[in-house]
């Protein structure tokens, strides 16, 4: 801001770019309103970052997992799998 004060002009100022910060602020841009959204941290909140998305990477793991040690009941025959933690949480 070079040292001097500066004002941004809006309608609406939205703290938090989780689901529902996301949401408020793309329906009220949408709508023409002038719209600011402050975030301290990763957009998208806990759901997305540690919560609901994540886990639904795990959820995936498993049952491929699963399916691999289920596999001779089909006459696949394969070692038991071996799942990379690290691999399972970069992919979300």
């Amino acid at each position: 801001m070079n040292g001097r004060d500066e004002q941004i002009g809006a309608d609406i100022c939205i703290i938090g770019a989780g689901s529902a910060g996301l949401s408020i602020a793309a329906g009220a841009a949408q709508m023409g309103a002038r719209t600011v959204l402050i975030e301290d941290a990763r957009m998208g909140g806990d759901c997305l970052n540690t919560g609901c998305v994540p886990s639904k990477s795990l959820l995936a793991a498993a049952h491929a997992a699963a399916a691999v040690r289920r596999g001779s009941q089909f006459g696949v025959d394969t070692n038991p799998p071996h799942v990379d933690f690290r691999r399972v949480h970069d992919r979300h």
